[in-house]
């Protein structure tokens, strides 16, 4: 049986030691030039493939071979992947209709803006056509637009505001022209009655209406009032400016029985036995609530008076509201 010598660790370092020992000497060279260098290609770690570098690179890595403590190590990272953070850009498709609807809008928007700010669409003053009692000032006041820009006017808010403080306008009509341009036509109520009631005056039109007086009406029929008319049936919905007052039948009875009364005596109204006048003879006549009947009433009147004056009789009170019943107190 053969016995192989074993060559241990030990062996292999003596024998280095004395190559060198015997080996001539060479040319002397710096310290850090007989160092080994390390070339990327020559280091590796667990699960990196092992290539071989083109020429190219070997040279160059041959003549810096030269330099001292020039490590290129590279290392791999076992196939770990690392992904940046993406970053996607909108795609803008210009021929799309939102795109001319969006541009659109937003001109419009600026140009709402330019002109809701441009002097040249402010509204200086309203022209008003058609008042003969209700003064210019007095209409602009109301209608709140002085200063502001044309757009905000609204014409039949302002109608129903300008009806609400004047109620003697029986019609108004707002038209807005641009740039700044208001038109105001108004048609004025026409009193038919200067009605006194509780130390105060108003008028009223031949709809029933009643309303403020403004200025000197020449002709009004005169009626003091006793007590308050009879109840008018108005439509909840109807606007407080149309409210009526009295009935406009009344109105007729009253301007049916004026031109029959006495010179300078005013027409008494009471809401038992109607409109009537002071008697400068020295009572009080009432004609009922009606208009019917009216001239044969006023004929049997006259023969009553002359047969209660014949007889001596003076009455405080005499009642035509029933023609064939005549009643006298």
């Amino acid at each position: 049986m053969t016995i192989k010598p074993t060559f241990t660790r030990s062996d292999f370092v003596r024998q280095r030691r004395a190559s060198r020992s015997s080996a001539s000497p060479r040319t002397s060279k710096p310290a850090s030039a007989t160092r080994s260098v390390y070339r990327t290609d020559s280091l590796y770690l667990p699960g990196a493939p092992r290539h071989n570098p083109p020429a190219a690179q070997r040279a160059r890595q041959a003549r810096g071979s030269g330099r001292a403590r020039q490590y290129d190590i590279a290392f791999s990272l076992g196939g770990a992947s690392v992904r940046a953070p993406a970053i996607s850009l909108p795609y803008l498709d210009f021929s799309s209709s939102r795109w001319v609807s969006g541009l659109l809008a937003l001109l419009l928007a600026a140009a709402l803006f330019l002109m809701w700010n441009s002097g040249v669409f402010t509204v200086s003053a309203a022209e008003v056509v058609g008042n003969q009692r209700i003064g210019v000032n007095e209409i602009n006041a109301v209608l709140g637009m002085i200063g502001e820009p044309v757009f905000k006017a609204v014409p039949a808010q302002i109608e129903a505001n300008l009806r609400t403080a004047y109620p003697d306008l029986a019609d108004v009509n707002v038209k807005v022209k641009l740039p700044n341009h208001i038109v105001v036509e108004v048609v004025e109520r026409a009193p038919v009655l200067a009605w006194y009631q509780d130390g105060a005056m108003t008028w009223i039109d031949a709809n029933g209406v009643a309303f403020m007086p403004r200025g000197d009406v020449p002709g009004l029929a005169q009626v003091i009032a006793n007590g308050v008319p009879l109840e008018v049936q108005n439509d909840p919905d109807t606007p407080l400016y149309e409210q009526r007052f009295i009935q406009p039948e009344m109105v007729q009875v009253i301007a049916g029985i004026a031109p029959y009364v006495p010179s300078g005596m005013p027409m008494i109204y009471d809401p038992k036995y109607g409109i009537g006048w002071q008697d400068p003879r020295g009572w009080v006549v009432y004609f009922g609530q009606n208009t019917q009947d009216i001239p044969a009433k006023l004929t049997v009147y006259a023969a009553l008076v002359d047969q209660l004056i014949n007889r001596g009789i003076q009455p405080t009170l005499i009642s035509m509201e029933y023609l064939d019943a005549p009643i006298y107190k």
